[in-house]
């Protein structure tokens, strides 16, 4: 059975290949660009992939809708696959992700943002940089101990950071459309409440999908609800805040500082209105990358799946069709 990797990406592509190709009965092609990624689809029954811009995305999907094309499951390597969704994934294609792979990476990453906004590590550096010594950083700095944090979408990163969070202390409220109770939270209220949840939380962080419903989630309005010198920090996807209004939210002072590993646009463009603003640290959307064992995941998930596929068993992490 013919399966294609499109290794666009250099994240696990040396497991992945590995993985894959010791998988019986596959012959497996990689594929490096969109060109030779439409040649080596003709006879094949599936892809692993990882997200993709609209533009390419929109060529694998016209070749998905061709007559004749034989591919009927789709993988992917990331969480997201919004070029892909922006275009339409066709009817009758099975689509598998990598369920929490990457999670525990990302929660720490998460934890990493909001722990160097409140014990003020980018003042520090910059004195540091001076050859300056000055304790009036410390007059700003606040704890975990105590204080209260939302997250936005508790799902696999949502419940990796508050198994990460709680030993710091803080009372963590899980925010989902479920709203199902879980050891790891004190609370758990649906995202109809969001406005009311943050309006009592000093610090917020955003995991949830980025989808037709979630973006711009969090808006002038949801800022105006925030509490007075709130922190945030996104490691989801760029579009769930308005950036505009986050960009009014850091100079007025109403947010005491941000963390965001994502963007929107991506890259950030030099001019941007959001690199000048106070208290805000940017990291180039690489909270999932640093992890063997992310990697491992990766590169093993894709694998038992392809696994299952040639054997006919049901796949892991399904998502449509």
């Amino acid at each position: 059975m013919r399966i294609v990797y499109w290794a666009r990406l250099q994240l696990a592509k040396a497991l992945v290949i590995e993985q894959l190709g010791a998988v019986p009965g596959v012959e497996l092609v990689i594929a490096e660009n969109p060109q030779s990624l439409l040649a080596a689809m003709p006879g094949a029954q599936g892809i692993v992939l990882y997200d993709a811009p609209p533009t390419e995305a929109r060529q694998v999907i016209e070749a998905l809708r061709a007559p004749g094309n034989t591919v009927r499951w789709l993988h992917f390597l990331t969480a997201g696959r919004e070029g892909f969704d922006a275009v339409g994934i066709p009817a009758g294609i099975a689509v598998t992700y990598a369920a929490g792979g990457a999670a525990p990476a990302v929660a720490e990453h998460a934890m990493a943002l909001l722990l160097a906004l409140g014990r003020r590590v980018p003042e520090v550096l910059v004195q540091q940089a001076q050859g300056k010594w000055d304790r009036t950083p410390a007059t700003r700095a606040s704890s975990l101990e105590g204080k209260t944090l939302a997250i936005v979408g508790f799902g696999h990163i949502g419940r990796e950071l508050a198994r990460r969070a709680r030993p710091f202390g803080a009372k963590i409220i899980g925010l989902s459309r479920s709203a199902r109770p879980d050891p790891l939270l004190d609370e758990a209220r649906p995202l109809s409440e969001l406005h009311a949840v943050l309006a009592r939380s000093d610090v917020v962080v955003v995991s949830i999908a980025l989808t037709a419903d979630t973006h711009h989630l969090l808006d002038r309005a949801a800022f105006a609800a925030f509490k007075p010198g709130a922190h945030l920090v996104n490691v989801a996807r760029g579009g769930v805040i308005d950036q505009a209004a986050l960009v009014e939210a850091l100079t007025s002072g109403k947010l005491g500082g941000a963390g965001l590993d994502v963007t929107d646009p991506e890259p950030l463009p030099a001019g941007d209105p959001l690199w000048a603003c106070p208290n805000l640290i940017i990291s180039p959307h690489f909270a999932g990358g640093g992890s063997a064992a992310t990697l491992a995941r990766l590169a093993g998930g894709a694998a038992e799946n392809v696994r299952r596929y040639v054997a006919g068993e049901p796949l892991l992490h399904q998502v449509s069709a």
